[in-house]
């Protein structure tokens, strides 16, 4: 079926402030309808991964894939953070040229570092194995599933869709590789196949994912008629996006701290706790990112509005969506946190087993702590809007480490409940920071503008 041409239209950036949030929300429930059944997926996925694995092989099975996105996600460099940034001016001014360098300036910084990482996880698996005290076979394991980084390359293709609004496909979209995970791992379930086969299951499916998000994002830049008049040529990329290569780096070395609680911290509690801890931690992570996954949703909706508000200067706007969603995203996840400290050792216990319940007092600490986090949900997306990704880089280098710090601390004394301290810091000096350090900026910047209006007055 032939996709139906759209011409391209300037964008309006005198939307009402009170229809902003709104506006994230709605499409933050486009986002959710795709993510609620891809978080099932995932659930589903582990759960049969869990139960046909067993603990021990399942435990390998987590860390082997979160070796090769701490890899993926060190080299990221968050491009679709840039393609919002630099492509609200460029869809405004209908400047097809500009666009059209950025969006080949993404893709080049999304493949460069996916191949980039895949050479890093090769050469460093020997080390890692080491330290976690892994034999040869699960060295050539780790090394195998290295181009599982590329499922990581879908930075620029996603930015583009939410660029153009098209939270509807990005839905669809969440439903691939999470989909094609499902089905490929019922089937080694189903023949008792080897922990390669799981392995391989995961980097297939992850490639799909990404070939998948590209191909919408390009198509609907077609569609748009952004395409037009674009050739190969890489020269210039950044001559339309000032500033481009420095957001982009920022971006990332935000990002890459941002894994620790993730990746990093399985690899942590695999070599303090043994990796059927490491297997426990993984799954309290996933189930709670599930039911924490609406605030990274409305961020992702809000932040094209934010830039819209700061292009038109509208601050006012900027302050009302920014407490407004703050007050609403803190009652409604403390009830989801409420939820999970009722259930969560039922349901840990029967989707995924008795041994993986040890980690419902951990799954109900990540609750709170994203519960204090939310209050200043806003703040990260304001502080990517107004340009400064070296703001959110060094506050979340503080805060990665403090809860590196805690996390050798009290794990040996409490166990695998131990993370949920450094949960709770982390989240909670990050919010209080963030939020303060946002609103100094976006004061300042409305100050700057108020003295400009009145010298040019006078």
């Amino acid at each position: 079926m032939r996709a139906r041409s759209i011409s391209l239209q300037p964008m309006d950036l005198k939307t009402p402030a009170e229809s902003v949030l709104k506006r994230a929300v709605r499409n933050a429930g486009k986002l959710l309808s795709g993510k609620v059944g891809a978080g099932l997926m995932q659930l589903g996925t582990f759960a049969l991964a869990a139960r046909a694995l067993g603990a021990s092989e399942f435990g390998l099975f987590s860390v082997l894939i979160a070796q090769v996105m701490l890899f993926a996600g060190l080299a990221s460099f968050e491009s679709s953070q840039a393609i919002i940034r630099y492509g609200v001016p460029h869809l405004n001014d209908l400047n097809k040229r500009a666009a059209q360098s950025l969006f080949k300036a993404g893709m080049l910084l999304d493949l460069g570092a996916a191949a980039l990482a895949a050479l890093a996880m090769v050469a460093a698996a020997p080390l890692l194995a080491n330290w976690i005290g892994w034999n040869e076979r699960l060295v050539h394991l780790a090394q195998a599933i290295a181009p599982l980084t590329f499922a990581g390359a879908i930075g620029t293709s996603k930015g583009m869709l939410r660029l153009f609004d098209r939270y509807d496909l990005l839905s669809w979209h969440a439903l691939v590789t999470p989909g094609a995970r499902l089905l490929m791992i019922a089937v080694c379930a189903a023949l008792d196949l080897s922990l390669g086969f799981y392995l391989a299951a995961w980097v297939v499916a992850g490639w799909l994912g990404m070939l998948a998000a590209a191909f919408l994002g390009w198509r609907e830049a077609h569609r748009r008629d952004m395409l037009t008049g674009m050739t190969g040529s890489l020269r210039n990329l950044a001559h339309d996006q000032p500033g481009m290569w420095r957001f982009a780096l920022f971006a990332n070395l935000n990002a890459s701290v941002g894994l620790v609680p993730s990746h990093l911290a399985t690899l942590v509690v695999a070599a303090i706790l043994g990796t059927e801890s490491a297997g426990a931690y993984r799954i309290a992570r996933e189930v709670a990112a599930g039911l924490l996954k609406p605030v990274d949703l409305v961020n992702q909706a809000i932040y094209p509005d934010l830039a819209r508000l700061v292009l038109a200067r509208n601050w006012s706007g900027l302050w009302r969506t920014a407490a407004r969603g703050g007050m609403n995203a803190a009652i409604i996840f403390s009830v989801i946190t409420a939820f999970i400290a009722l259930v969560g050792h039922a349901l840990l216990t029967g989707i995924f087993g008795p041994e993986i319940a040890v980690a419902a007092p951990l799954l109900i600490a990540i609750g709170v702590a994203t519960t204090i986090k939310v209050t200043a949900f806003a703040a990260e997306p304001v502080l990517y809007a107004v340009g400064r990704p070296d703001v959110l880089f060094a506050l979340s280098l503080v805060t990665g480490a403090l809860f590196v710090g805690i996390l050798f601390w009290r794990l040996p004394i409490d166990g695998l409940s131990g993370a949920g301290w450094s949960f709770i810091g982390m989240d909670g000096v990050f919010a209080l920071l963030s939020a303060l350090i946002a609103i100094h900026i976006v004061r300042r910047r409305a100050a700057e503008v108020s003295e400009s209006n009145l010298q040019e007055m006078s």
